[in-house]
């Protein structure tokens, strides 16, 4: 439907539900705004990067049967001893 075809169908509405009607396209404008914003946001997801240094400790975890395979563990440690995360290869 065009734009045309709206304000033709504006012309049938009383004053009331006209002005219901223009609040809701100016509603769907308004969240059509935000979610373009929200799109641009999230297409720049990395917001800083830095090198830091940390501690790698990698060792085998399992015992080798189907429920529990052997594995290899990589554990992160900041340089004050804390532990950040184990990735699992």
């Amino acid at each position: 439907m065009t734009s045309k075809d709206h304000i033709k169908k504006l012309d049938l509405l009383s004053p009331h539900e006209a002005s219901v009607f223009n609040k809701w396209i100016s509603d769907r404008e308004e969240i059509s705004k935000q979610l373009d914003t929200a799109k641009d946001i999230q297409e720049d997801l990395i917001s800083d990067v830095s090198i830091q240094k940390v501690i790698k400790i990698s060792y085998r975890k399992g015992v080798g049967t189907k429920e529990n395979p052997v594995r290899i563990i990589n554990s992160y440690w900041d340089m004050k001893g804390n532990h950040l995360f184990d990735f699992e290869e």
